[in-house]
């Protein structure tokens, strides 16, 4: 079973708002509810649950489902048309495009200063804005700002995955993820009440590199030993190190 098929990715797009139908009640399910919403038994999501094939998170004793990830879950089923020859092999065999191909050492930010959403999302967009990638970075950030007003991309354990709702609204280039490190931490309004440290922004205009590295990232970021080592790195080429160390892992 692959790393997409263990772990669906923390991403957030409105799927009924896309098509029609805005859902704004009810945001977080039980596992009733969730049952209930996706026509299945109780047994089943609780046994997609604990293989990890489902986006969840435990309150206590009890599973919380977030109704827009389960629609971006959905989402995931639906076929895209890969428009590069990443996404090419992303779509027919994701596990070939590692996360460590979308890095670059000048994409990796050290020294990130805690501030406010609108701070944080700058210094992470810089370096796209240098490299020529972004244009317009008052509209880019608009689109990121507006995507975590809907939930934040903040899911917990130290880390957050900005992106903007619709990859297919970013001009084309990449496929590119941006690392910032706060050692400070900073309140990004993660779902856990925790401080934020690790960034990962996701540049891409392809649905698919979306959805799998989405999905290759929340597995990475769910290893606590993992996040630890990239809290206390010393340079960019050991944050590359650990990445190419879990993706080896994964592998075997």
């Amino acid at each position: 079973m692959t790393i997409y098929n263990k772990v669906l990715y923390c991403t957030i797009v409105d799927f009924k708002g896309q098509y029609g139908t805005k859902s704004t009640d009810h945001e977080i399910m039980t596992l009733s509810d969730t049952a209930k919403y996706l026509k299945l038994a109780e047994k089943t999501i609780l046994r997609m649950v604990h293989k990890g094939q489902i986006p969840c998170a435990k309150v206590g004793s009890q599973w919380r489902f977030m109704r827009t990830l389960i629609d971006d879950w959905l989402l995931s089923r639906m076929k895209v048309v890969p428009r590069n020859d990443i996404a090419f092999l992303m779509n027919t065999a994701p596990d070939i495009v590692p996360l460590s191909r979308l890095i670059r050492e000048d994409l990796i930010l050290m020294s990130l200063n805690p501030g406010t959403k609108e701070e944080l999302l700058r210094q992470l967009i810089r370096p796209l804005i240098l490299m020529g990638i972004i244009q317009n970075s008052s509209a880019f950030l608009e689109k990121l700002l507006k995507r975590e007003a809907m939930v934040s991309t903040a899911f917990g354990r130290g880390a957050a995955i900005p992106h903007i709702r619709n990859p297919r609204e970013n001009p084309q280039g990449g496929p590119l993820l941006v690392i910032g490190i706060c050692k400070e931490g900073t309140d990004f309004d993660a779902l856990d009440g925790g401080k934020t440290h690790l960034f990962f922004l996701l540049y891409t205009d392809s649905e698919v590199i979306h959805l799998r590295a989405m999905a290759k990232l929340t597995g990475m970021l769910r290893n606590r030993n993992l996040v630890t080592r990239l809290l206390f790195v010393k340079d960019r080429e050991e944050i590359m190190h650990i990445i190419l160390e879990f993706e080896q892992e994964e592998k075997e």
